[in-house]
């Protein structure tokens, strides 16, 4: 009778295989994870920039006044630098459009934040 006491080659290549396949899944979930919070990150980004427009534009013109001319237009000449930090290196682009004056007086402002998403 032969007494064996350790592993075969096939039973490492075997059990490495599966260790190599479960690693492999485990690191796709990571970078996709990854990849959806960046995307999250940057839409919250693009609002909170949107919103900071808004406000900049809001304390600029009154929006009953004839001031604020209806147009269409790029927001950094007007109101400053607005992107910042990793936004500032995705492309990023604001604009604005001005709509005519509603029944009540006000006028629509409507601000656009666009940008290019890295892929992985």
């Amino acid at each position: 009778m032969n007494n064996r006491k350790g592993l075969s080659l096939i039973e490492i290549i075997v059990s490495v295989l599966i260790i190599t396949i479960m690693a492999a899944g485990v690191f796709g979930a990571f970078v996709g994870t990854e990849y959806i919070f960046n995307r999250a990150r940057h839409r919250l980004q693009a609002f909170n920039f949107a919103r900071e427009v808004q406000d900049r534009l809001r304390g600029n013109y009154g929006y009953t006044d004839s001031q604020m001319n209806i147009a269409t237009g790029h927001l950094e000449s007007e109101v400053g630098s607005i992107i910042r930090g990793e936004m500032a290196n995705l492309s990023t682009e604001l604009t604005y459009d001005v709509s005519e004056p509603e029944v009540n007086g006000y006028k629509k402002v409507e601000v656009k934040v666009s940008w290019t998403e890295t892929s992985f």
